[in-house]
């Protein structure tokens, strides 16, 4: 007969339940990054949306978005597994099939009549917020759910890369229109000067962030150099429009973004274990 001692027993109950409470937190980590992608993706697809009509239908943003789509519906599919069936998926789903139809209608539009229906254009900011809406009600109601750790500067770097996806979109729209609806646009809340305050404002605090390998002060220095080339622009959007520049810049310093927002979820998740 195998004698386990008691001490044996309570070692292997403890990293039992250690190994457990780390899988959980790493399935939670990986649940919160997905919806945060899916917001960044969202309103991607809607700058490439407004960069493919205003440049007269250019292939390489109809294939962005296609490709942007397909991002969207196969993080959708980890996501309703990871959630189940609550209202929140639910309201997800809903939104993002509706919002789906409309890019496909206003780009078969523009494509077969060389322009799409102002009505249908103006529904594609209303829908996007709705569905950004749905996507951080999920995301909050997660964290207090499981009251999962999420790191303050990777919340810091989720949110400037949200303020940068919806600032270049929305400059996309200004800068490439033909179509007076279009201005119209208000994707930025208290409006695009604002926002971009609140974006250099927050990369005042991510300089000052702890435990930087040099790999990421690094990145962080790039999104400081790529901001400020841009910066002008965007205060500045209704002379001189770049939004070719603006768009690819704003999607660099996104990926830079999510790079350091990485680092600090995984200092935050080592931590808690």
């Amino acid at each position: 007969m195998i004698k386990i001692s008691l001490k044996t027993i309570f070692c292997l109950l403890f990293f039992s339940q250690l190994f457990s409470i780390h899988s959980a937190l790493a399935g939670t980590g990986d649940t919160l990054k997905k919806l945060h992608d899916m917001r960044i993706t969202s309103y991607t697809i809607l700058g490439d949306y407004y960069m493919f009509s205003g440049l007269e239908g250019d292939s390489r943003y109809s294939r962005d978005m296609n490709s942007g789509m397909s991002t969207f519906e196969a993080k959708l599919a980890e996501i309703t597994k990871e959630l189940g069936s609550t209202e929140d998926l639910a309201g997800i789903v809903s939104n993002w099939q509706f919002y789906r139809s409309l890019i496909e209608t206003n780009r078969s539009d523009f494509l077969s009549q060389g322009y799409a229906n102002a009505r249908l254009v103006g529904e594609l900011e209303q829908k996007v917020i709705a569905l950004n809406n749905s996507l951080s009600q999920a995301y909050s109601s997660l964290i207090e759910s499981t009251n999962f750790p999420v790191s303050k500067w990777t919340q810091t770097t989720r949110d400037m890369s949200l303020i940068i996806i919806t600032l270049t979109a929305e400059y996309s729209a200004r800068g490439t229109s033909s179509m007076g609806q279009i201005m119209t646009i208000h994707i930025n809340g208290e409006g695009m000067e604002h926002q971009a305050k609140v974006f250099a404002k927050h990369l005042s605090e991510l300089k000052t962030a702890p435990g930087q390998t040099p790999a990421i002060a690094k990145s962080i220095d790039q999104v400081g150099v790529k901001w400020v080339f841009i910066e002008k622009s965007v205060a500045n959007y209704n002379k001189n429009s770049v939004p070719f520049i603006v768009n690819s810049y704003g999607d660099r310093i996104s990926q830079n973004l999510e790079s350091i927002g990485n680092h600090y979820s995984a200092s935050r998740q080592a931590k808690s274990q």
